[in-house]
């Protein structure tokens, strides 16, 4: 095969993170081919599936609907579900730019490696919670009841918030890959990723806490309370 009929190789996006940010390390489709494939999983990921659960649970609210805004609740579930299962078993993500003077093919960034799996993990983290809250709702518990459950118990809601910060700052903290051909060129994609891994290391350790103090309120809710009461000065639940 001729140079002009080979296909191109994966391209690295040049200069400042990729949207988007802070991302970096990504690379625009190889070809058409590819294009299609990221466009149409893009588009059903991130746009269809998530527009007509929000218009299910929109609408179901508006109307007086219960079992529509359930089913919409449990679609965005779903969504998340999905986009977890592609990040995690694929290693990878793929998102798309805006602006209409971008040329087609540079539209479509894919960021692949292992940081696409605690991304994912995210993911089925939101999604898990909003499949839950849909099937609460269509059991008969509405908002109402739901907050009260969690002000009853908070680790039902610390305890997947703490994981879900700690998968983000990690997927931060290894980020994505990227060619280098120099020490230069390395010791500026280290610098470029630099402020996304501090501020990795920042939501670990936020995530960290929220998972410690769910822990202790799931196993010792007394203890919880006490402690809570001695921080700020009020009892459990803070009003």
């Amino acid at each position: 095969m001729s140079a002009a009929g080979k296909s191109p190789g994966p391209v690295a996006t040049p200069g400042i993170p990729d949207p988007p940010l802070p991302f970096t390390g990504g690379r625009i489709p190889t070809d058409d081919a590819e294009r299609h494939q990221v466009a149409r999983r893009v588009m059903l990921l991130y746009f269809v599936a998530p527009g007509l659960s929000l218009a299910a649970l929109g609408g179901g609210i508006h109307l007086g609907w219960p079992r529509l805004a359930a089913a919409g609740l449990a679609g965005l579930g779903l969504s998340g579900l999905l986009v977890a299962w592609f990040a995690v078993t694929g290693r990878r993500l793929a998102f798309i730019r805006g602006g209409s003077m971008t040329p087609r093919a540079y539209r479509y960034f894919i960021y692949e490696g292992a940081a696409a799996i605690p991304f994912g993990l995210v993911f089925a983290i939101a999604g898990a919670a909003a499949l839950t809250a849909g099937l609460l709702y269509l059991d008969g518990r509405g908002p109402a009841a739901m907050r009260d459950a969690v002000l009853a118990r908070p680790h039902r809601l610390l305890l997947p918030l703490g994981a879900a910060l700690a998968c983000q700052g990690l997927g931060f903290l290894i980020g994505f890959s990227r060619p280098s051909t120099s020490w230069r060129e390395r010791f500026g994609v280290a610098l470029l990723h630099l402020p996304a891994r501090l501020g990795g290391a920042i939501l670990i350790t936020l995530g960290a806490g929220a998972l410690a103090i769910g822990v202790v309120e799931w196993l010792q809710p007394e203890s919880f309370r006490a402690g809570f009461a001695a921080f700020f000065g009020n009892p459990w639940p803070f009003r």
